[in-house]
């Protein structure tokens, strides 16, 4: 049965699912950087790749330099509002308790299909786009008080229910923000009875900033998620390798790098997304589809939030792991090629993934 078989005539029952998503949010400044600024008629060369990029900075070494940028789009950014706008335009009622504003919600965000609960000012970010990938630049967040009592004022306290009754629980961006683990932790103190009937989703971000022993830290958090809900780790390929490097004794192959994480941490479900492939492990078995390239991607940044957001929707509408890895992968290559989250009805009419 493809994925499409699996949900078809199932609009009522998908838009009771439960999703509550915390805690990062960003506006993003999208800009490609420059190798040559138009003159005489001739257009503007953008640095194609990150490696032309940074060959060029290196170049610079003891030196100085400038580089214009063209810029592209002010929008919304983080994980938890790509990851929410996606699953919420797929019709899940999906409540974002996030930096989406200091009490009420800014411009970037306020169009979202979600609920939202803005405990904080968003983090300000630039995403440098190159055909193979992006370069995110963010300043550090801090906040204006205890993150948790933030996060309580901004739901009226309901944020433990808010956790404990979804249907999937998604916590994202834990390495950009400096207070994450601490409400990673109050999360996880907030659920009441066991039931692996229901999600626990994370999206740690890229690692490579953290020590050993904090990458240990989390991941053995997570775990202890995996004693309430269904823990799903997602990581692409970057975060696998740095995660391996750091705590699972540097083993490069992919596959192994999520039976480890299994192993030693207790997390029921693995998925790593690269450019080439993905892979979900589970206790059913190894799952791995191929993923179409875009050559010309009309946006990079996101798309690992997009894939994210489709992974907890075909979770939470209990697809087969081969569904959920195909329908994942179609949503990040829709979102990729055409620049915008499709609907599901957008999804199945697109002739390019059929």
């Amino acid at each position: 049965m493809s994925w499409r078989a699996a949900l078809r005539g199932r609009e009522a029952e998908i838009a009771g699912k439960k999703l509550t998503v915390g805690f990062d949010g960003f506006t993003d400044l999208i800009a490609r950087p420059l190798r040559r600024a138009a003159a005489d008629g001739a257009p503007a060369q953008p640095f194609d790749t990150i490696r032309e990029f940074g060959e060029f900075l290196v170049s610079k070494a003891e030196k100085s330099c400038s580089v214009e940028l063209r810029v592209e789009a002010r929008q919304l950014g983080g994980n938890l509002p790509f990851l929410s706008r996606g699953a919420g335009g797929l019709g899940l009622d999906v409540r974002c308790i996030g930096m989406l504003g200091a009490g009420a919600a800014e411009e970037p965000f306020r169009n979202m299909p979600c609920t939202l609960y803005p405990f904080a000012p968003s983090g300000q970010s630039t995403c440098l786009e190159f055909r193979d990938g992006k370069v995110m630049l963010a300043a550090d967040c801090a906040l204006p008080g205890d993150a948790w009592q933030l996060v309580l004022d901004a739901t009226d306290g309901r944020a433990p229910a808010l956790f404990d009754g979804a249907d999937l629980l998604a916590l994202v961006n834990w390495s950009e923000l400096s207070f994450a683990h601490g409400l990673w932790e109050k999360t996880l103190a907030s659920l009441g009875a066991a039931d692996k009937t229901r999600f626990a989703f994370f999206d740690l971000c890229d690692v490579s900033r953290k020590t050993e022993e904090q990458i240990d830290a989390v991941l053995r958090l997570i775990g202890g998620f995996a004693q309430k809900r269904t823990a799903v780790l997602s990581l692409n390929e970057n975060e696998a390798l740095t995660v391996s490097a750091a705590v699972l004794g540097g083993v490069r192959e992919i596959e192994r790098i999520a039976a480890a994480v299994r192993r030693k941490y207790g997390v029921d479900e693995v998925l790593v997304h690269t450019v080439r492939d993905s892979l979900l492990l589970t206790a059913r078995g190894l799952t791995r589809l191929p993923t179409d390239f875009v050559p010309a991607p009309k946006i990079s940044t996101g798309a690992g939030d997009n894939f994210n957001a489709a992974s907890c929707f075909a979770a939470v509408l209990g697809l087969n792991d081969r569904d959920r890895l195909a329908f994942a992968n179609d949503f990040a290559h829709f979102y990729i090629q055409f620049g915008f989250n499709p609907t599901l009805e957008e999804l199945y009419e697109s002739r390019q993934l059929c």
